[in-house]
């Protein structure tokens, strides 16, 4: 069982040829702003949301650092007490998880819709597919869902402290989680 950040794996697979941990999470942070900024200037809507679309985001997220990037792990991951899904469990976990996120019905109100999104964070997050930025790639994902259902996410509005203890809650309880995207999202005009 390896723990969530390995600095050896990630030191051995990137791309950057970057031997700090340091050095390499600066380069990371730098290359992701960077594509997520075009993805966002490019509009959103370009997401596709199946499992390959899952992982095309991650792989164009994290392209020019990891050559792993869009290629789900094959090793046990878990953070701090939070052992993530099984490894030989991943494919049919996703293929479960984004046969429901495309079978679910709209969504009748900003209290059903909170409570939709928190579910569908908690349960990506547990998947947990890759070696490394599975938490931006489900928060761009997620964006991108509930935009393609005429939600606004005002992600960049939470506090980070704040979402990192929900996500942490939400693996035994939602409610916190809901909470915030309750606060933060609204249906566009």
């Amino acid at each position: 069982m390896e723990n969530y950040r390995n600095d050896d794996y990630l030191l051995k697979h990137n791309l950057l040829e970057i031997t700090s941990p340091e050095e390499l999470e600066k380069a990371e942070v730098l290359a992701f702003s960077l594509r997520a900024t075009k993805l966002e200037q490019a509009g959103v809507h370009s997401i596709s949301m199946t499992m390959k679309g899952f992982q095309d985001l991650h792989y164009y997220l994290f392209q020019d650092v990891y050559s792993f990037a869009g290629t789900f792990r094959d090793v046990q991951l878990m953070k701090g007490n939070t052992r993530f899904c099984q490894a030989q469990f991943l494919d049919s976990y996703a293929m479960d998880l984004f046969r429901e996120l495309n079978e679910e019905p709209a969504w009748e109100g900003l209290d059903q819709a909170a409570a939709r999104l928190a579910y569908f964070k908690s349960e990506l997050n547990m998947l947990h597919p890759f070696r490394e930025g599975n938490g931006r790639t489900v928060r761009m994902y997620l964006y991108a869902y509930a935009f393609s259902r005429n939600v606004e996410w005002a992600y960049e509005t939470i506090n980070r402290e704040k979402y990192m203890q929900a996500v942490i809650q939400s693996v035994t309880d939602l409610e916190a989680l809901r909470q915030l995207f309750k606060e933060t999202i609204r249906f566009m005009d």
